[in-house]
């Protein structure tokens, strides 16, 4: 029976050595604190710290050591993996992300076999395109520019893209406590067979065709 506990204790041992390691050196976890994530690293680093020091003296004790060390660090484990996820704060609220995700942005996938929302790292300016365009009623013909694209998304488009998606960008005002959203352009206002420059980001992917979040320069 020692040798059991002793063998448990030392599985949840390396579970909490490996969510620090991957909350370290590979991606950062969030308990959804911001600043105060730090006080909840600290609790992490202390805790497996604590367990790996009682683990290394306890070695020839009997097995009711080695039991409330398991009991008591796999309940602690279980605690920072809820913290770390489910139970997460407002400040980065769980998102079905184990870890942190900066900037996360929820790209639609409707291609003829996959229909899913794609969670990744979509900041602010980083996939900006600006291009140029012939418009079709329903696409725009790429004649100059190119379309970037966010590596996890790759998979879900054809190559190359010559033709695009468009819909107007989109700004939610807030008036009288009310969220009101202006569109730059409508897109029955454009005309077809004119060559417009557009300037904005990839939003989804209809068909495998990027769906672009754009305004008119």
């Amino acid at each position: 029976m020692t040798k059991f506990w002793k063998i448990t204790n030392t599985i949840v041992l390396g579970l909490l050595i490996l969510i620090c390691g991957l909350g370290t050196f590979y991606k950062h976890i969030s308990f959804g604190l911001g600043l105060g994530d730090m006080f909840g690293y600290l609790v992490l680093y202390l805790g497996t710290l604590i367990h790996l020091i009682l683990t290394l003296i306890s070695r020839k004790k009997g097995s009711l050591r080695h039991t409330f060390l398991t009991l008591t660090f796999l309940t602690f484990t279980i605690l920072i993996v809820l913290n770390a996820t489910i139970w997460r704060g407002h400040e980065y609220k769980w998102n079905g992300s184990i870890f942190y995700l900066p900037c996360p942005t929820e790209i639609t996938i409707d291609n003829q076999e996959i229909q899913k929302e794609e969670l990744i790292t979509m900041c602010t300016m980083d996939y900006y395109s600006e291009f140029s365009g012939n418009w079709n009623g329903q696409f725009v013909t790429i004649t100059k520019g190119d379309i970037k694209v966010p590596e996890e998304l790759e998979e879900f488009i054809q190559r190359p893209i010559t033709k695009v998606e468009i819909e107007p960008d989109i700004r939610e005002i807030y008036d009288d406590n009310e969220i009101r959203k202006e569109f730059k352009f409508k897109k029955d206002t454009l005309r077809q067979n004119m060559n417009y420059e557009f300037a904005g980001e990839i939003r989804a992917i209809r068909n495998e065709i990027p769906v672009i979040e754009v305004r008119i320069k």
